[in-house]
């Protein structure tokens, strides 16, 4: 039998296993649109480390707001 908080930390956990997938994959979409418009505008391989800076920055924003907005939820409960 499960205890009643069982299922509540595996929720947990599978949240922030979750968000520890975010910044790579947003830095890897980063890369791949950046070395689409490398191909087509011939700039080398330049578009495609900017795009992955900036996607590894946008994942790092959006780890950022998901946690505080869930510390702000769990504060108000």
């Amino acid at each position: 039998m499960r205890r009643q908080g069982q299922s509540g930390a595996w929720a947990e956990a599978a949240f922030y296993v979750g968000l520890s997938f975010i910044i790579p994959v947003s830095a890897v979409a980063g890369y791949f649109a950046g070395a689409y418009l490398d191909r087509h505008l011939n700039t080398g391989s330049v578009l495609g480390a900017i795009g992955a800076v900036l996607g590894a920055a946008a994942g790092i924003m959006d780890v950022i707001y998901t946690v505080t907005r869930k510390g702000k939820s769990a504060g108000n409960q």
